[in-house]
Parts: C-alpha cells; structure tokens; sequence
C-alpha cells in the first residue's frame, strides 16, 4: 500500500513537472478570473486582437529565422487572468485571455507589455528559468526594451496620457536616455504601461502600492528567476525603457547555445545589453553569476512549491527541503 502511494505520487510529480517545465506563466497562478465580473473594464475584444495582431505580424517572421513557429492563442472568453508562453516541438505558443485584458488595471498599452512578456521569454534569452524559456525578470526587460518599440502603434491619445501622468524626474530620464520624440513617446508609455500592470500584481499579492519612485531596495545575492515582487517588475519595466531598444539584436538569443548558467552565457547578454546606470537590470532580482556560476544546490528545480512540498516528502534530505 505505502509502495503503491510513492509510487502515484512520483507519477504525479514527474507529470507536473514535466508541464511545468514546458509552460511559463506572466503573474503567479491565481482565482481573480472566478472573482470578477463580465465587465469590469480593461480593453475591448477589438483592442485585444488588435494588439495581437500587431505583435504576430511582427514576431511570426523573427521566431522563423529562428527555427519555431509563431502560434497565438486568442481566448476572449476565457476568464484567466494570466498568460502563457510554452515551445511544443517547433511551435513556439503564446496563450492570451479576456480575463486578463477585462481587469481594470489593464490598459491598451498594458495588455501588449503582457504579450511582449510572453514573447520575451521565447526571444529574450539569459537568464533563463528553463532550456529554452528566459526567466521572468529577463522577459519584463524584453517586453519594455524591445517589443514596445515595435508593437506600440502610433496613439496620441495614449501618448498624451502617459506624459501627464508621469512625473517629471520619470520623463527627465527618459528624455535623458533618449534623443528622438519617437523614442521618447515609446519610453513615457512603456512606464505608464507597467504601472497598471504592477498595480495589478500588487492587487494579486496583496501588497501595498507600488509607486515610480519607492524602488525595491531589495539586493539578492542570486538570481531570482521567478516571478519578482510587484515593485521589483515595475523597477524592471523602468530600467528596461531607459535602456531601449538600441541594444537588442533579434538575431540572437544570449545564451541559447551555451550552458545556460555559465559566465559565456551571462557576457552573450550582457554585450546586448545596458550594463549599468539606469537601464540595467535590477538588483532586487537580479545578481551576476560571478565566481560560481553553476545553478544554486539548495534551490529546488521545479518551478512550483506545491510540487516542491510533494518531492520533499519523497525525498527529504534534499538540501530545498525544511
């Protein structure tokens, strides 16, 4: 009887696993669809295929001079507030919903910073949180780096709330990071843009307000490849859009074809990349690999701790274990 339990229950965990392997999500795993109402506001169906038709036309060309297929997953009537990126086989998905884009805190811009999220795990390289899936501190980086100024449609409307709402130090740096108007306009709605999305996540976790200038102070000693705090993604976007696009080449992922927790790897990176000042990725959730680059022994491997508690009561001495 106890065999035949270990037994289902190894099954279980090597199962999950192996869908956890192939799956990245944008926010933690959550209710709000089930606790929301058909209307309560965010964008229309007709902004949300817009959005992603913009993006697939742009992508669909760039993944196949990679070997993948671009596959979008438009679910309007699916109430999840979440989104997916996963590879299965030469196709590389992403998966969208009308949950996520019917929150209030969702805006236009917002929903496409989501969908550049997604994409950035597939493009956006070291580091990565699995073989073929940058992790999420790299894909917020991606989304406000790269795929706003190639997703971001000309919107005066948009472009004038995002200069009105930002405050003046904000939109100081952004004009200091950036020479051209266009480039400046990208950079006001790229941070405005992760607002409401932070503004979301905190709504989530249940934390107070994240705010463009209460920064994480936070200074991990290892790379955190899950999902950062709320303040720490807004920190990410901000850093992201000061950097801007001038750095990233669409011909390359870092890393792809190295060890993927190697110093070869993180230089790839990091030489299409803001380094430091402004534009470099965050101390509170990143750290450089430095003189022990191998991934962390005492971190379980497995991306969620339900799983992680499972295995741990198979196999207790593993160092993740309590």
């Amino acid at each position: 009887m106890a065999y035949s339990k270990i037994a289902a229950c190894f099954g279980l965990v090597l199962a999950s696993h192996a869908y956890a392997g192939t799956r990245t999500s944008f926010m933690p795993e959550n209710d709000l669809g089930k606790m929301q109402s058909e209307a309560v506001g965010g964008i229309t169906k007709a902004q949300f295929n817009a959005v992603i038709d913009r993006a697939e036309a742009i992508y669909k060309p760039i993944i196949a001079a990679h070997g993948g297929t671009l596959v979008m997953h438009r679910n309007w009537d699916d109430s999840t507030v979440n989104a997916y990126a996963e590879q299965n086989g030469s196709n590389w998905e992403v998966s969208m919903f009308g949950g996520l884009a019917k929150r209030p805190e969702v805006t236009e811009d917002g929903f496409a910073m989501v969908l550049c999220h997604e994409i950035g795990h597939h493009l956006g390289g070291f580091p990565y949180v699995q073989d073929w899936a940058a992790d999420e501190g790299q894909s917020d980086m991606h989304a406000t780096g790269a795929c706003a100024h190639k997703v971001f449609g000309q919107n005066l409307m948009l472009s004038e709330a995002a200069a009105s709402d930002l405050p003046a130090e904000v939109k100081d740096k952004c004009d200091a990071h950036h020479a051209s108007s266009a480039d400046r306009d990208i950079c006001y709605r790229s941070i405005v843009a992760g607002k409401s999305l932070a503004d979301l996540l905190a709504a989530l976790g249940g934390t107070g307000p994240v705010n463009y200038n209460t920064p994480d102070t936070k200074v991990v000693s290892r790379t955190n490849h899950q999902h950062p705090a709320a303040q720490c993604r807004l920190d990410t976007y901000m850093a992201s859009a000061y950097c801007g696009n001038s750095q990233w080449d669409y011909t390359l992922i870092p890393g792809k074809s190295l060890d993927h927790f190697s110093k070869e790897a993180e230089a790839e990176a990091m030489a299409h990349s803001c380094v430091d000042g402004d534009g470099a990725r965050p101390t509170c959730w990143f750290a450089p690999l430095g003189d022990n680059p191998t991934p962390p022994a005492d971190e379980c491997p497995l991306q969620d701790p339900a799983l992680c508690a499972v295995l741990c009561q198979l196999e207790p001495s593993q160092p993740w274990c309590e």
